[in-house]
């Protein structure tokens, strides 16, 4: 029952996120979601209790990974390699919930004001933190226009591949601080490399709930998890978690 409840769930959350990005977080009614996923609308209540409350859950696990890395950028000494894990790694997050990122932008005004908040404390600290002690205003703005740099052309450009996407985002940013990344953290290695050939126990698990929901291509599952599709395969034909 427990792993029932949580599958309906994760199916809730995803077909959300794909509606508000197909018709936007307004248009979007509770009853069209419980359609789609063939649900009652009583059911979908069960889980959550309004529009406002599944949009902060998809919000939630983003600004985690964002906070995350910016602790982890933070504790370099070097205010270059600051820079570089922490675009580097914001890159990486901001393509992996790239649906929830559009939603957010199309629909600022919307958003609940607890999860936007959050978000933009976290953009905050990001500023300060790739800025340094001693930075003035125009630094400050180029800073913030970095981040900006990483985040609107991921909601802005639909029709680019995530991999076409990760490897101009960063060339842009790198040439408005007017300096090349410091250092290449593993994540940057993984994206050269290609797509990574493991999934953690969590995300195989996911994997294979979007997958049973029949609302996901292969493709679309893929790229939200950040692996190929071949290795994606691999987990749905045998359970595992690791290969």
């Amino acid at each position: 029952m427990v792993e029932r409840q949580a599958d309906t769930r994760t199916r809730i959350l995803a077909t959300a996120e794909q509606l508000f990005v197909e018709r936007g977080y307004h248009p979007t009614t509770l009853q069209e979601i419980a359609d789609r996923i063939g649900i009652t609308k009583p059911a979908l209540y069960h889980h959550f209790t309004s529009k406002a409350e599944i949009l902060t859950h998809l919000l939630d696990p983003m600004t985690t990974e964002l906070e995350q890395v910016l602790a982890e950028a933070a504790r370099q000494e070097d205010l270059g390699t600051v820079r570089t894990r922490l675009m580097t790694g914001w890159v990486e997050i901001f393509l992996r919930y790239r649906g929830t990122l559009l939603a957010l932008l199309r629909e600022l005004a919307s958003v609940p004001s607890e999860a936007f908040t959050r978000v933009l404390t976290v953009m905050d600290r990001a500023i300060d933190t790739a800025a340094g002690t001693n930075a003035g205003p125009a630094e400050r703005v180029v800073l913030a226009q970095a981040l900006s740099a990483l985040t609107d052309p991921i909601a802005l450009l639909p029709d680019l591949s995530d991999e076409a996407l990760r490897e101009h985002l960063l060339t842009g940013v790198w040439r408005l601080l007017g300096h090349p990344p410091a250092s290449e953290p593993a994540h940057t290695h993984r994206a050269r490399a290609g797509r990574p050939r493991r999934l953690s126990a969590a995300d195989a698990e996911l994997a294979r709930e979007l997958h049973a929901s029949g609302q996901h291509s292969a493709e679309e599952i893929a790229s939200r998890l950040g692996v190929s599709r071949a290795t994606l395969y691999r987990h749905l034909r045998t359970g595992r978690n690791t290969i």
